[in-house]
């Protein structure tokens, strides 16, 4: 029996959901950051600005959409952590909240007061409230340990690739908080996005790729919750699949796949020198509790 782990029968649709404006802390406007990612072959981007929810739905084309957002805030003071929470709109927002969306386009949000991680959860409800997806953000760059975050819930998903913290200081990669995610049974999907500024070159560097019938809030939305979707930040994925216990991926050309199994060992190819690899495949031993899988190309970019 074949299982889909990615559909492709819908269009492909790149985007950013990460990012602020000079509505926020960013140095650019809203018109010059679209531009900037129509130029880079984009099709959606969120605005996700500070306590701040936007749709700017007026920079959306028939070739170009942008979803609304916000990012919500709150520190622990002793031991210093940080957590940023998104809330990705699954409708369009209006100048009042609304049954589909409830936020309110323009809303603003005083940041949270540390109470414990009931704060951070009862943000999380707050946005699945206002029918919008959360996503927790960058958890390395946050200097947060596993313990701070593991009994969290009511994240779609997860940054597992945040270009902008990668850029600056080198904390934007948490695999390895995702993989202990999964291996806790948590259905969690991993983004990689830029969280981009615009101070120093922070935009572009990673994206989601999402496969869905039609470029709308709702279409696009639907797909990343379902998880049909992958992060890259270069290679692209063309099929993944399993079938009768063996996984399998079709990719651009690359020199590394990684399968990556708990408890269980997963499996590692790697393409001969001056070659590529377009395909891999990996026969399950049937005790996995998740499988996933990276590849790498010729510039040491992952997907």
């Amino acid at each position: 029996m074949a299982k889909r782990g990615l559909r492709t029968d819908g269009n492909w649709y790149k985007g950013n959901l990460h990012l602020h404006s000079t509505n926020s802390d960013g140095r650019k406007t809203p018109e010059e950051i679209v531009q900037i990612y129509r130029d880079h072959g984009y099709q959606f981007v969120s605005f996700t600005e500070h306590e701040h929810y936007t749709h700017n739905s007026g920079l959306s084309t028939e070739d170009f959409l942008v979803i609304p957002g916000v990012e919500f805030a709150c520190d622990q003071p002793e031991p210093w952590r940080i957590y940023h929470l998104l809330g990705i709109g699954r409708h369009a927002a209006g100048k009042e909240a609304s049954a589909e969306n409830g936020f309110a386009d323009g809303q603003r949000f005083a940041m949270k007061k540390w109470d414990g991680l009931e704060t951070i959860q009862s943000t999380a409800e707050e946005i699945h409230a206002a029918n919008n997806l959360a996503v927790f953000n960058h958890p390395i760059w946050s200097r947060l340990e596993l313990s701070d975050f593991v009994d969290l819930q009511g994240f779609f998903a997860m940054e597992i690739y945040n270009y902008g913290c990668e850029v600056d200081n080198r904390t934007g990669l948490s695999i390895d908080y995702w993989d202990s995610l999964l291996r806790r049974g948590r259905k969690v999907w991993g983004i990689a996005t830029d969280d981009s500024h615009f101070i120093i070159k922070d935009y572009c560097g990673g994206w989601v790729m999402v496969n869905a019938p039609e470029l709308t809030i709702e279409a696009i939305t639907d797909a990343l919750e379902s998880g049909n979707f992958y992060s890259s930040c270069g290679p692209e994925i063309y099929d993944f699949s399993v079938e009768d216990g063996v996984v399998r991926i079709g990719c651009s050309d690359v020199r590394e796949i990684h399968f990556v199994t708990y408890e269980s060992f997963g499996h590692s190819i790697f393409a001969e020198e001056g070659l590529s690899l377009r395909s891999g495949e990996f026969h399950l031993s049937g005790q996995e509790l998740y499988v996933r899988v990276e590849i790498v190309d010729h510039s040491e970019y992952a997907a």
